[in-house]
């Protein structure tokens, strides 16, 4: 149970962390390439990194005769894209928010 409640805790602190760049990405929605890829890219990452960690967490504790069991490798893969998609998303988030003089 900790470890979904962990996954859930990181995809809510975007929102928390980021509220005045969240507020103003949906303030200003509209539907422009350049917007949604500059405006929304940080969050779509880090919202990516988080479901990359969903399989991670139901497979633990399973066995290999589980459905929802994922082979060591295969949740490695899973844990190292998450994480690597959240801190590219994290470190955007940042860029945005300095330039946009909310942080």
């Amino acid at each position: 149970m900790s470890a979904a409640a962990t996954v859930a805790f990181v995809g809510a602190v975007p929102f928390v962390l980021f509220d005045g760049l969240f507020a103003d990405a949906v303030a200003t929605f509209r539907w422009e390439a350049g917007y949604i890829l500059t405006g929304w890219a940080p969050f779509i990452l880090m919202m990516a990194g988080t479901l990359w960690f969903v399989p991670v967490v139901l497979s633990l504790g399973r066995t290999g005769y589980s459905r929802l069991y994922l082979r060591p490798v295969t949740r490695s893969a899973c844990q190292a894209w998450g994480l690597v998609t959240y801190l590219l998303g994290f470190c955007l988030a940042i860029q945005a928010s300095s330039i946009a003089g909310l942080f």
